[in-house]
This record gives C-alpha cells, sequence and structure tokens, in this order.
C-alpha cells in the first residue's frame, strides 16, 4: 500500500471551464478518504486525474515517493471500481476476476490461488464459473471489488461504485466495503454525492463544490464544525437550518425581530445563525426561548418526527421524538439546546471564496 500526495492541482477544460481549481491533499498510508459534493463539483476528474485517465492541467500527483504525471494508468499500480461494473460478458466470473493477472504475465497457479483467497473474502465462491448476466447487481459489483483486490495494488479508487444499486444492496455494500478497508487496510479514495456513504465510510472527508475544496476533516468534525454554509447545509439530513440576521450587543436577531438567542461573539454585524433540526425543541417553563413557531406540517418517521415550523420569517425543521409532536399546539415556543449554534460569515453563496492549499489539507472548524 502506500501514500497519495496530491499538491496543486488544476484541471482546466477547453473553453475556461475550471472543473478542479487548487487542490492539494496528502491521503496516509492505509487511509480511505471521500471525496464528496454535488454533482459537477470535480470529485470524479479528481479520480480520474489520479488514476491518468484525465490529464491534469498542473500540479503533481505522488503514489507513494513516486511522481505519476506521465506514468501511464496501467503503471500506476492502482486499481479502480466504477459505478458501472465493467465486467466481461463472455467471461466467467474467475476470469473476470483474473484477468488484470494474466495480462501482467502472473503464473495460472499464482492466479489460481488469489482468485480463490479473494472469492472466499467476499462470499462470492459459488458464483466463480457464472457469467455476469447470471448475477444480480450486487453480486457483479462484488465482483467488480473482487478484480481490484486480486491485483493488490498500492491503492483503490472508487468512482461512486454503488449509486446503480437499490437502497437495500447499497446499504449492504456499504457494510462490506467498510469491512473489507477494516481487513486489508488498504488506501482507498473513495467518490460518493450521497452524504451517508460518505459518513459511514470515510476516516476523512474532502468536500467539494465547484471544483474548490471546502473543508477537510473526519465525518464527526463536519458535522460538529462546518467550516461555512454550504458544507452546514450538504452534511446532514434534513439539512441546518440558517436564519440570516444579525449580532447586537452579544444576542442575534433575526431581520423580523421574531429570532434572538445570546451568544458568545463579541463582533457585531450582519451573520448567518445555524441550527441543526435535533437541536430545535420546544421550550418548557423557564427555558430561554429563540422564536414562537408554529407548525405547518409533520412527517412520522417511526420513533421520531420531522415537524416543518413557520418561524421567524421562514419554514425550519426540528427532529423530535413522537411523544413530543402530541403536546404541540398551534404556536409554541422553541429554545435551543445550548451551545448547539453555529455563526457563519454572511457570504451569499455560503462558499470557501478562495481555494487554497491550506484549506485542503488541514482541519477546519466554524467560520465565525
Amino acid at each position: 500500500m502506500a501514500s497519495v500526495t496530491l499538491t496543486s492541482l488544476h484541471k482546466t477544460y477547453p473553453g475556461g471551464i475550471q472543473a478542479v481549481r487548487n487542490f492539494c491533499a496528502q491521503i496516509a498510508n492505509g487511509e480511505l478518504v471521500v471525496l464528496v459534493g454535488p454533482s459537477g463539483c470535480g470529485k470524479s476528474t479528481l479520480l480520474r486525474m489520479i488514476a491518468g485517465l484525465e490529464e491534469i492541467s498542473s500540479g503533481q500527483i505522488h503514489i507513494g515517493d513516486r511522481l505519476v504525471n506521465q506514468v501511464p494508468p496501467g503503471d500506476r499500480d492502482i486499481a479502480m471500481v466504477f459505478q458501472s461494473n465493467a465486467l466481461y460478458p463472455h467471461m466467467t466470473v474467475r476470469q473476470n476476476m483474473g484477468f488484470g493477472l494474466k495480462m501482467r504475465r502472473t503464473p495460472k497457479v499464482a492466479i489460481a490461488a488469489r482468485v480463490a483467497k479473494t472469492a472466499k473474502m467476499l462470499s462470492i465462491e459459488s458464483l466463480l464459473d457464472r457469467r455476469p448476466r447470471e448475477l444480480s447487481g450486487g453480486q457483479q459489483q462484488r465482483v467488480a471489488l473482487g478484480r481490484a483486490i486480486v491485483r493488490d495494488p498500492a491503492v483503490f479508487l472508487f468512482d461512486e461504485p454503488l449509486s446503480n444499486l437499490d437502497a437495500t444492496l447499497r446499504s449492504q455494500m456499504r457494510s462490506e466495503i467498510a469491512a473489507l478497508h477494516k481487513r486489508l487496510r488498504a488506501t482507498m479514495i473513495y467518490v460518493t454525492h450521497d452524504q451517508v456513504e460518505a459518513m459511514t465510510l470515510g476516516d476523512r472527508l474532502v468536500l467539494m463544490k465547484e471544483g474548490v475544496v471546502q473543508q477537510v476533516g473526519t465525518p464527526l468534525e463536519v458535522y460538529h464544525h462546518p467550516a461555512n454554509q454550504f458544507v452546514a447545509t450538504f452534511i446532514g439530513s434534513p439539512a441546518m437550518n440558517l436564519f440570516r440576521g444579525e449580532i447586537k450587543q452579544g444576542q442575534f436577531h433575526t431581520p423580523d425581530g421574531k429570532g434572538c438567542w445570546q451568544v458568545d461573539r463579541a463582533t457585531e454585524g450582519p451573520v448567518v445563525f445555524g441550527i441543526r433540526p435535533e437541536d430545535l425543541r420546544p421550550a418548557r417553563d423557564g427555558e430561554p426561548v429563540f422564536a414562537e413557531a408554529r407548525p405547518t406540517l409533520t412527517e412520522h418517521l417511526g420513533h421520531e418526527a420531522l415537524v416543518h415550523l413557520d418561524m421567524a420569517g421562514g419554514s425550519h425543521l426540528a427532529r423530535v421524538a413522537v411523544e413530543v409532536v402530541r403536546d404541540l399546539g398551534e404556536k409554541f415556543p422553541v429554545t435551543l439546546r445550548s451551545p448547539s449554534y453555529h455563526l457563519f460569515a454572511d457570504n451569499p453563496e455560503g462558499l470557501a471564496l478562495q481555494p487554497t492549499c491550506e484549506a485542503s489539507s488541514g482541519r477546519q472548524g466554524t467560520v465565525s
């Protein structure tokens, strides 16, 4: 296995379209890093640059101590698992898994041993003599994983490998990939737009938007200390509630004057105040009140419910226990689980304004 070092990577397409801007990251040996962001943010382009399938405009890619900018894809010692499993339809599972080793002129005995070992690891021994058309979607993706594993590469690259599977299979395959990483302790770079995959799989997350790194950190760091409005609303389901307003004399005030909360910040002026749905709840007698709320819709999810609230001049969400819903009136005071609020710069786009290598190699906290 090997580390991966990405230094000042840029990708500009004809016409001046910048897909990746000044991307820097240090991925440790044995680490699973997830590149996550909305469609078109540059994450798959970045993965293809690492694989050598996409030419870089500028910057450097090191796998271990080796600069691989000019190294052909087949010589980079990487294995890639795609969204489409790309299995050869005329070959059996055994032949598909061993094909890469065959192209490297690995002895047949060694190929057979490695295929058998990997098939056992993935619980697909009984499928080795079948062809892809005889397999389910989940089985096909296990074969694609097996084809990558038998090569024993320095780095595994995953480009949204579960997006074509149904919800149940996605959940099952997520667990299998996590267990596989724990067993192999392999260096893995995983691309997804699904925040659940990102949060459950990654040792660290790299959040991207419009080709720019927005934040790097562990899943819990990114969830509890989002660096900006984009991260706050992208990570977490449902998204964080945001209130525009300003700080006056140590208190946050919404523009309509209907929301107010004491904050630990001396600087006054415009800010965006964030609170996650699970940190909003009805206030009890004597508790500080953030705003008055009127419930407009309740989504029952079993042990909890999402309550849509008309509050402080907008529509917001609270995640509460089902027994709380029964006691809600037509209007009620809302409080916050203090100190669970977040303060963000009042940047209209809610993004990191400039791509910096410092931002993508460090761990950022709340912007205040």
